[in-house]
């Protein structure tokens, strides 16, 4: 029984690891393009009211096939982000495996004041609403000390701190998300000709004057 949860477990990590790989493939083929990407006030198309959105130079927009793409790989994040325990029994599964091993791992600093029952459950009502990935690559982390010097990593972490860094994975991976929303939501950048520019400095300058005067 044993056995086939770890396979089960293995198969369910192995599925998320493809998933990020994929998003995270996409955001580095429009690495160029999200380094460009930015938010400016600009009117809209349509009713000519200005409003913030992200913008793109107009050669660096996504064609129709492109954002497709791009929101083939934000469903794929939207989906992983629902894999918690409180959405399906597979999640929670993994993420106790995940805690138990950890625990058969790491000493507890509170070692013999809790039973290793209620230490689970504590560990479980942490982690509810944590996607079981999260969990496992905060632990991941945790074992090659990936967080800093604050941390004591010869002991498990209590579990409050574990939802706190698989936390931290979480927003990662949200703003890949974000960056790839925006990406699909960029307009064209409004820019100006030399002419249009010095046209602007003199109405500008021309109104400056009217008002000192």
């Amino acid at each position: 029984m044993i056995v086939q949860h770890d396979n089960r477990a293995i198969s369910h990590r192995q599925r998320c690891e493809r998933t990020e790989r994929s998003a995270t493939t996409s955001a580095s083929h429009g690495q160029f393009r999200i380094t460009v990407l930015r938010r400016e006030t600009q009117p809209d198309p349509t009713t000519g009211k200005h409003r913030e959105v992200p913008v793109l130079p107009r050669s660096l927009i996504l064609g129709k096939e492109q954002k497709i793409l791009v929101e083939h790989h934000i469903a794929a994040l939207d989906w992983i982000m629902e894999m918690t325990p409180e959405a399906g029994a597979d999640f929670g599964e993994a993420t106790t495996i995940a805690v138990s091993k950890m625990t058969m791992v790491l000493a507890g600093k509170e070692a013999g004041e809790l039973a290793s029952e209620a230490k689970g459950e504590a560990f479980i009502d942490a982690l509810e609403d944590v996607p079981s990935w999260a969990v496992q690559e905060a632990m991941r982390k945790w074992h090659r000390a990936e967080y800093g010097p604050k941390h004591d990593y010869k002991w498990q972490p209590a579990p409050a701190t574990l939802r706190e860094l698989a936390m931290i994975e979480v927003y990662r991976v949200k703003g890949i998300r974000r960056r790839l929303a925006d990406l699909v939501r960029a307009e064209p950048l409004l820019e100006f000709t030399i002419e249009q520019l010095e046209s602007m400095k003199e109405r500008v300058a021309k109104h400056l004057t009217m008002r000192t005067a």
